[in-house]
């Protein structure tokens, strides 16, 4: 577990780093969208041509990692039922929200986790496999659908054809086609293809680590109005005349409506909807179906620990680019990643 914990401490000290930048005026507020961008267009795709280009698609998938596949898809959808139908949230903020609840960090946790557990990180390759393949190209066809629907004025030949000008959608077919054509990246132009790949892919994970500090900093209060357990105290003690019972009005009380009051509640609700999700209930999930699949005892690591795994990065890099639900995916991210260990750490206690 040293490795795993030291792993997550590379990425704390990263996000600082992207903290103090903004915080110190070393860039200005707002450079996390310019480093997000960066990453969707050229970081991230690039990561995912290398990736799935080198991937055995022929993995078998055993009981254990069908118990975890499963787990995960069952914890999106029942999450963006409860996020859309139960939160009332747009299509858009329930597909961001039903990731933060499902969606795996499975290559920069995944597998470093699974090796120090259980010595083995074959496991995850059909989890990342599922993400890559079917997860992440759904969701971009869900957020771009949304989106420009929004904006309105699009016909809908645009609308339905808007996944396909996704960047790491293309990189997705683009691995894929290469993949199963069999053709060896190295030998084109020198190696100058693959090697460009990799320089780019390896940008992927550390720029959106500091996007996250740099969000984080220019998240912090500001001149705009925000709601505070004084000002909800008082709204809730007010009287008809608009003052709380037992004051003069003597001086101006800042109040909000209703509609705020419900707006910060729903947000915060579902923040901890994905988060449970996260870490309790999909972990749970796995673990029944790992059993009714006939697992029992350490074998039932296996599933767990993919499930307990915390919400990837690419969920906050999705809410971001597409002006969604970002608060939710980005403390979501930071919560679970924080999380997720005490709770590998106990699965593990129970089950060997």
């Amino acid at each position: 577990m040293l490795e795993v914990v030291t792993g997550l401490a590379v990425f704390a000290v990263v996000i600082v780093v992207g903290w103090l930048l903004v915080r110190t005026g070393g860039v200005p507020a707002g450079s996390d969208t310019v480093l997000t961008r960066v990453c969707f267009y050229a970081a991230t795709p690039a990561l995912l041509v290398t990736t799935i280009a080198g991937a055995d698609l022929a993995t078998v998938v055993s009981r254990d990692t069908l118990a975890g596949l499963l787990a995960e898809v069952l914890g999106i959808l029942s999450a963006w039922a409860v996020h859309r139908l139960v939160l009332r949230r747009s299509v858009a903020e329930a597909t961001i929200g039903a990731l933060a609840a499902g969606y795996v960090n499975a290559a920069n946790l995944g597998i470093p986790v699974l090796i120090v557990l259980l010595g083995d990180a074959t496991a995850i390759a059909p989890i990342l496999l599922l993400q890559l393949l079917v997860i992440a190209p759904v969701s971009f066809a869900i957020l771009d659908w949304s989106t420009q629907a929004d904006q309105g004025g699009a016909s809908r030949a645009w609308l339905w054809a808007a996944p396909l000008r996704n960047p790491l959608l293309i990189g997705v077919l683009v691995g894929l086609v290469i993949n199963l054509a069999g053709w060896d990246m190295r030998r084109w132009l020198g190696g100058l293809v693959v090697s460009s790949l990799h320089s780019l892919g390896a940008l992927a994970v550390t720029v959106m680590m500091l996007s996250l500090g740099m969000s984080l900093a220019a998240s912090s209060p500001k001149v705009t109005r925000r709601l505070t357990v004084q000002q909800v105290t008082r709204l809730t003690h007010q009287g008809p005349g608009g003052t709380a019972s037992g004051e003069s009005r003597t001086a101006p009380v800042q109040t909000a409506s209703g509609d705020e009051l419900n707006d910060v509640s729903e947000r915060g609700a579902a923040l901890w909807v994905s988060v449970g999700w996260k870490l309790v209930l999909v972990p749970l999930l796995a673990a029944a179906l790992g059993w009714a699949l006939g697992l029992r005892g350490e074998a039932l690591l296996t599933p767990v620990t993919t499930a307990s795994l915390p919400c990837a990065q690419n969920v906050f890099m999705y809410a971001t680019r597409y002006g969604a639900a970002k608060p939710l995916a980005r403390d979501c991210c930071l919560i679970t990643t924080a999380g997720f260990v005490p709770v590998v750490l106990v699965a593990a206690a129970i089950l060997r």
